[in-house]
């Protein structure tokens, strides 16, 4: 980077990357309505859309989904999917996006959001303006989700 040129992203962005004060990097279980073969899902509490989940990588910490080992990859995936599957069948969405970020944790997470019929932002990604989920219908989605899981869980098993 030149002098001319400013900087945009963060100045700690480098040690975040290595994992330096993760937040992701602890033991999520308890945050958790799904443990996966390698990760957790966890409902947001600040949503973009009623039923907003992130599918964390727990196995070690992760900056990029091109870290992964052959194996890793197919266990995560096969995770999305499983939370995919519980969302769709919790949530009733028109249609799900699934969406690998880590632009403010780079931690290797995908953001499962349900879309509605009604959302503002139909054909296009919804804005990330994200609204406090109402602790009542945070626990309700929360015990639906885990009950859907278990219930997907116990099918492929």
């Amino acid at each position: 980077m030149s002098d001319d040129e400013k900087r945009t992203w963060p100045p700690d962005w480098e040690s975040r990357k290595r994992g330096v004060g993760c937040p992701f990097c602890t033991d999520l279980s308890g945050r958790s309505f799904h443990s996966g073969r390698v990760s957790e899902a966890l409902l947001e509490r600040h949503a973009i859309a009623a039923g907003h989940v992130a599918v964390v990588f727990r196995r070690r910490h992760v900056a990029a989904f091109t870290e992964l080992t052959p194996d890793e990859l197919r266990d995560y995936w096969a995770d999305i999917q499983d939370v995919g599957r519980a969302v769709e069948l919790v949530c009733q969405p028109a249609h799900v996006n699934y969406l690998l970020l880590g632009n403010i944790v780079p931690h290797l997470h995908v953001h499962v959001v349900p879309r509605y019929l009604d959302d503002s932002a139909p054909e296009r990604p919804l804005p990330w303006n994200t609204s406090l989920v109402a602790e009542d219908v945070f626990t309700a989605q929360f015990q639906q989700l885990r009950d859907a899981s278990r219930d997907f869980h116990s099918r492929d098993h």
